[in-house]
């Protein structure tokens, strides 16, 4: 009876962290690993890196966004999808909204 509460716990911390050193929240994934023990930390493993993004150059202030946002979070600029010069490849050094 002990034994399943402390598998969800220990699932939900290491699902968090996985998801976390992938780019995405933390939050999300703990919850995500909580309510599937095992198989959240799975998942976590098998989502893509948010760094794998092809980034794109906000028109309004120059900040790094990912291709398919809508809107610059720095800004506030509303976002059409870029042609394809505009296109910046995948690079894990650039950090997504930094100046580039």
């Amino acid at each position: 009876m002990v034994v399943y509460p402390i598998v969800c716990l220990v699932s939900a911390f290491v699902g968090g962290i996985i998801g976390q050193r992938k780019g995405s929240s933390y939050l999300v994934w703990f919850v995500i690993s909580l309510i599937i023990p095992i198989l959240g930390p799975i998942a976590a493993l098998l989502y893509r890196h948010e760094t794998e993004v092809p980034l794109r150059r906000c028109p309004g202030c120059g900040t790094a966004v990912r291709v398919y946002d809508a809107m610059c979070m720095n800004c506030g600029t509303d976002l059409d999808f870029p042609a394809e010069s505009e296109i910046i490849a995948p690079d894990p050094s650039l950090r997504v909204r930094a100046r580039l």
